[in-house]
């Protein structure tokens, strides 16, 4: 009984156990339920929907974590027509694919246009257009080429062009097309109103002139002449002038030819004579003799004259020459003075050795030494790293004499060189203390043979002050000095000035007796001292001073001046009193007269 309660037990566990795996089992498969679907379009980019929703995503595309089971999916992009709603089966663990060929959205056809165009242009531009179409004359403001007419109804239509001094170009006929355009280009011919005259002479290069008008040598051909009678007149030096006239027809050509006759030969003299006579005489560069000399048959003009005598300068000139005449030359030639100095050319090798000439510095090799006295002279050559060179040559007045030699190297010199120069040039040189030359503006000067050490070089130069530097020699080395020399103060000044004003202006002023001029005044370069200042002015009393004057010093004199006093009038009344009395005396007397005439 109690073996088969545990049996009944045992199996009840049993089948308990076997119920649970069970449902455990059945769970599990639902929950690995989920697949995906991957989407792709071509072409690409697409936007993706599913069920309706849109996912935020384009193609290409794998949508995942999907629950099994029916799916919709739906593409758009723009440009194409909508893709879908497709249905996709979703199974647990697997993935789904997708792929659409998108539709593009057909472009519409558009509607041809209904009218056409016309584009007209004309060499030279700016010619007026007339435009007849199917419709009738085109209808608006004057146009001129180059110009389009648009919105033309197809059909024929007539172009005709019209320029000012061209003949008019067409009718002609376009066909316009509706859509597309029709082009027009006229070439304008112009309306001929002028001719050409075509000029030949024998012989030719003679000068063409048309109506007084010069217009080139001959042949010639004249254009743009105008139609009608013309005045044509050949001249050639030794011909005769050769006139005519001549008819010109708008559009043709007229021909002169003309054989020109020569002019009778005249030709003039010229008369040559020279201080000192016995000169050769050239005329034009030919020889004609020796002066003095008439030379006949020279053509008329201008003509030049040379004369050359051996020890005086040749001398030349121009004179024309008249036809039947004679023309006068008459020279006083100009002795060459002899030379009184010579020229001596120097080179080395290698080049650039100091020269001295009788110890006189002269510059660098190669150079030519000029204004050198004749006779015998010492040239010296000197190079850094080479053995000095001493000559002596010879010099002839009005020659050159040549020195020219290969230096020796010096592998052990024992002296070294400085060279000078300054700004201004002149300035004079001392090494040492002692004189050595002159600075110059073109080479520097170059003091030779310099024991080596430390040295003194001074300059001075009239109106700067004087320079000085130390400078270190070395052995067969050369030092350089370069001075800018500073000019000397001014003197001081030894005089003053005075400023003198007055209260009113325009006073005379004099110093020391002296007029100066009329206030305000500045009297200037008033030697130092006392002076005296006097100030006048009509209507005012004179006033003066005393002013002293230190060198460089300006002394002010203010001057305030006083009216004159006006003069007291003398009494007048003694005057009547006496008139008055002697009136009296002479009336008295007068009576007195009168009463002893009439007793």
């Amino acid at each position: 009984m109690v073996a088969k309660r545990i049996g009944i037990i045992g199996l009840m566990t049993v089948v308990f156990l076997l119920a649970c795996v069970c449902v455990l089992y059945t769970a599990a498969g639902q929950i690995g339920a989920i697949g995906s679907i991957s989407v792709s379009s071509s072409p690409s980019g697409a936007d993706i929907s599913l069920d309706g929703i849109p996912i935020n995503a384009v193609t290409p595309y794998t949508i995942q974590h999907l629950d099994s089971g029916t799916h919709t999916i739906e593409l758009f992009l723009e440009g194409y027509q909508d893709w879908g709603p497709t249905d996709v089966q979703v199974t647990s663990g697997e993935t789904s694919v997708v792929h659409a060929t998108l539709t593009p959205i057909p472009t519409p056809t558009p509607t041809p246009p209904a009218t056409g165009s016309i584009s007209v242009t004309s060499d030279p531009s700016g010619a007026t257009i007339e435009l007849d179409t199917p419709a009738g004359p085109f209808v608006g403001p004057s146009v001129k080429t180059p110009y389009t007419f648009t919105k033309v109804e197809p059909g024929t239509c007539t172009i005709k062009l019209s320029l000012e001094g061209y003949q008019d170009w067409g009718p002609t006929d376009v066909q316009v097309r509706a859509g597309s355009p029709s082009y027009v280009h006229a070439t304008m011919t112009p309306i001929v109103t002028t001719g050409s005259i075509s000029i030949s002479s024998s012989p030719s290069g003679a000068n063409v002139y048309l109506d007084h008008t010069y217009k080139g040598i001959t042949p010639l051909t004249i254009t743009d002449v105008s139609h009608g009678h013309h005045s044509i007149e050949l001249t050639l030096a030794g011909y005769q002038d050769w006139p005519t006239s001549v008819e010109v027809k708008a559009g043709e050509t007229s021909y002169v030819s003309a054989t020109l006759t020569p002019t009778p030969p005249a030709t003039g003299s010229i008369s040559v004579s020279s201080s000192p006579s016995g000169a050769r005489i050239y005329v034009d560069g030919s020889y004609k003799g020796r002066t003095p000399e008439t030379i006949t048959h020279v053509s008329p003009g201008s003509h030049t004259v040379k004369l050359k005598r051996d020890g005086y300068y040749d001398w030349s000139t121009s004179i024309k020459v008249t036809a039947g005449s004679t023309s006068y030359v008459s020279a006083s030639l100009t002795p060459i003075p002899y030379p009184t100095a010579g020229f001596i050319s120097v080179s080395s090798s290698p080049s650039g050795a100091y020269i001295h000439l009788d110890g006189s510095y002269k510059g660098t090799t190669p150079k030519t030494l000029t204004h050198v006295s004749p006779g015998s002279h010492t040239i010296e050559l000197e190079h850094s790293g080479y053995y000095d060179w001493t000559s002596t040559v010879r010099v002839k007045a009005g020659s050159t004499s040549y020195v020219s030699t290969s230096l020796t190297p010096n592998p052990s010199p024992t002296t070294g060189f400085i060279s000078v120069t300054s700004s201004p040039s002149g300035a004079n040189i001392y090494l040492d203390g002692a004189y050595q030359g002159r600075t110059s503006a073109s080479e520097a000067f170059i003091i030779v043979a310099i024991a080596p050490g430390h040295h003194t070089v001074s300059l001075d130069l009239s109106g700067y002050q004087h320079w000085e530097t130390g400078v270190d020699v070395t052995v067969g080395g050369t030092s350089h000095v370069s001075a800018s020399l500073v000019p000397s103060s001014p003197p001081p000044s030894t005089t003053g000035t005075i400023s003198v004003s007055s209260s009113p202006s325009g006073a005379n002023v004099y110093m020391d007796n002296a007029y100066k001029g009329i206030t305000p005044l500045t009297i200037t370069d008033v030697s130092s001292g006392t002076h005296t200042i006097e100030v006048k002015l009509e209507g005012y009393q004179d006033w003066s001073t005393s002013v002293q004057i230190t060198a460089g010093g300006t002394a002010s004199v203010p001057v305030s001046l006083t009216l004159s006093p006006t003069p007291t009038p003398t009494p007048k009344a003694p005057t009547t009193v006496l008139c008055v009395i002697v009136a009296l005396i002479i009336g008295g007397i007068i009576a007195l007269t009168k009463r002893i005439e009439r007793k």
